[in-house]
């Protein structure tokens, strides 16, 4: 891996953590709020997709996914779209997969158990963390 490259990565991780370490903090306090919640997991999300909140479109789970690999893989966000299926008879796309593995992850690094089918129709980041919500309060 390129130095830039994992220089960019190790950041991204520490932003990620900083914004679990700020909603534990909180919920531990006491002064844990629903907002706080959909402020800091839509930073933890952007960290995650190495994404600045300027490239950030809105807050939509599938678009900010196709946004990450668009980045990622240096092409046009339309490009992405259905256009990359797996060979696989499980159909899953790239952006599927991010967005699977970006709830397995939050509920890991949130010590939270997430409904599966309620997490994997969450369409934003806001309904994602209210899903979190829901187990930390």
């Amino acid at each position: 891996m390129k130095p830039e490259a994992k220089k960019k990565l190790l950041a991204s991780r520490q932003i990620a953590a900083a914004q679990v370490a700020a909603i534990l903090a909180k919920r531990d306090s006491g002064t844990l709020t629903q907002e706080d919640v959909r402020q800091h997991l839509l930073e933890y999300i952007l960290a995650k997709y190495m994404l600045d909140k300027g490239e950030a479109e809105n807050r939509n789970l599938t678009s900010l996914a196709e946004q990450s690999l668009a980045k990622i893989v240096k092409i046009d966000k339309e490009l992405i779209g259905n256009a990359d299926k797996s060979p696989t008879c499980d159909g899953a796309s790239s952006v599927d997969m991010k967005l699977a593995l970006l709830i397995a992850a939050t509920q890991k690094e949130f010590g939270v158990k997430l409904n599966g089918i309620e997490a994997a129709f969450a369409e934003t980041s806001d309904d994602l963390a209210d899903l979190v919500w829901g187990q930390l309060k």
